[in-house]
């Protein structure tokens, strides 16, 4: 991604960033089913913001069913208004809720710890930790709501390198930043030198997570390169998890595992039999005589490494003509293939030194 392509998305962002409110307990008043009063308004809100809100102001699922069974809507309402006011007292935090001004309801609700970080505050900061520490917009993505999910991934102007093993080389100080109006995250990931199997991994640690942008701590987080430990444990962790796919026959179980991911994606089936042929390799061990309805499928070996299977996956997430560059497909299912890749292999294989 070049500079323009980035400051355009960011101008377009913030421009159209939706208006948001903070509110307690005591300012979220339910007059119905998804209508609440907040600051003298009756306002309709999302299902979602209502579990939301439920949540915040401590209303179980369970709690509402069973009062709505013995007392109907009208005791639900009032058990949500008495939790509210209780909370409100016992300072039970605040909420920011974002709106749609076009269909004239809450769509977004975000829990804050601290205050509220604009998304014009995010951008000012990334900008200036992109000056100071010579890092440029790798990717971007933006979020269907105006709420928060902006996904930013840096890519240094001076790379380093690692070889997990012959051919297979790393840059390792890449860095990536997540943002809602109550949270900002940071991250490091590593970017595959090989592009024939796939081009990002990402590591699911975190190497920050702050709820407000002071003085203080984007002094922090400007230093984040300079600390090196994060990074290392980060790639030590990737090192290990890659070795031993290397020398892990993938089972069956984890095939199946992938043919499901690949589905959650959207991913046609032919595909998926392409990649992860879960059934194929079930109808070898029929044939065979095993009856895999009562066969651990945890315990039956497939026909190729964890590695391989980890390969296909980063692939397709990096080179599919099905999904567009700019799809978050792409990162979603390659953040899911590092997260497959760092979980106990089923089938391990030990040296026998008899």
């Amino acid at each position: 991604m070049d500079s323009i392509t980035y400051q355009m998305k960011r101008d377009h962002f913030i421009r159209n960033q939706r208006p948001y409110r903070i509110v307690e307990p005591g300012d979220l008043l339910a007059a119905g089913e998804n209508v609440y009063k907040i600051g003298g308004y009756e306002v309709q809100v999302t299902p979602g913001v209502a579990s939301e809100i439920d949540e915040f102001i401590g209303v179980r699922r369970d709690q509402a069913a069973a009062v709505q069974d013995t007392f109907g809507s009208d005791g639900v309402r009032n058990l949500r208004n008495y939790l509210a006011m209780s909370n409100s007292v016992q300072k039970a935090g605040k909420l920011a809720l974002s709106a749609d001004p076009q269909r004239l309801m809450v769509t977004g609700a975000t829990r804050l710890k601290k205050e509220a970080i604009p998304a014009d505050s995010f951008f000012d900061f990334l900008d200036f930790f992109m000056d100071k520490n010579d890092y440029e917009p790798e990717q971007f993505y933006l979020p269907d709501e105006g709420h928060g999910g902006i996904f930013v991934k840096l890519k240094p102007l001076a790379p380093q390198y690692h070889e997990i093993t012959s051919g297979e080389d790393f840059m390792t100080n890449g860095l990536w930043f997540r943002w809602n109006l109550g949270e900002v995250q940071a991250g490091n990931y590593f970017m595959r030198m090989v592009c024939s199997n796939g081009a990002m991994a990402e590591s699911e640690r975190k190497i920050a997570k702050v709820n407000s942008l002071d003085e203080n701590i984007i002094r922090s987080l400007l230093t984040l390169p300079k600390n090196q430990g994060f990074m290392e444990h980060n790639y030590n962790q990737l090192t290990s998890n890659a070795r031993m796919a290397m020398n892990t026959a993938a089972s069956l179980a984890e095939v199946r595992k992938v043919a499901k991911l690949l589905r959650r994606y959207g991913v046609d089936d032919q595909t998926i039999d392409d990649m992860a042929p879960f059934q194929q390799l079930s109808d070898y061990y029929s044939s065979a005589g095993y009856d895999m309805k009562v066969y651990p499928a945890n315990q039956a070996m497939s026909d190729m490494t964890m590695w391989e299977l980890f390969n296909r996956i980063t692939w397709f997430a990096s080179h599919s003509p099905e999904w567009s560059e700019e799809d978050n497909r792409r990162s979603g299912l390659m953040i899911d293939s590092v997260k497959l890749l760092s979980q106990p292999r089923d089938i391990k294989k030990y040296i026998n030194v008899f």
